[in-house]
């Protein structure tokens, strides 16, 4: 009789050792392959970092298309500054230089 509860003890205590030992193997394999807490949280801040760089890049983006504008209306004022500085001619030129001068100031 006493080999056959040394036999079932033995094999109970078989078992739960197993299945602790699985449990440790599934557990370690899970945290493997899971991200840590801190790769998740650097993530999220790089992603939030991100956005707010697209919109800063966004509005600078804005911004220079604005002063481009600027430049060339400037510049077309210049040139026929220069034209009729030159040969004393071109004030229809001129004209329309500075109303498309005062347009851009204006709707600006």
């Amino acid at each position: 009789m006493t080999i056959t509860w040394t036999v079932i003890l033995a094999a109970a205590s078989a078992i739960v050792l197993i299945s602790n030992a699985a449990e440790k193997i599934v557990k370690a394999v899970k945290a493997a392959k899971a991200p840590s807490k801190q790769q998740d949280d650097r993530l999220d801040e790089l992603e939030r970092w991100r956005k707010e760089v697209d919109g800063k890049l966004n509005n600078d983006h804005e911004r220079f298309e604005l002063i481009d504008a600027d430049n060339r209306v400037t510049q077309r004022a210049i040139l026929a500054l220069l034209d009729h500085g030159i040969d004393g001619n071109n004030i229809k030129q001129m004209q329309d230089a500075k109303e498309a001068l005062r347009n851009h100031l204006i709707n600006r």
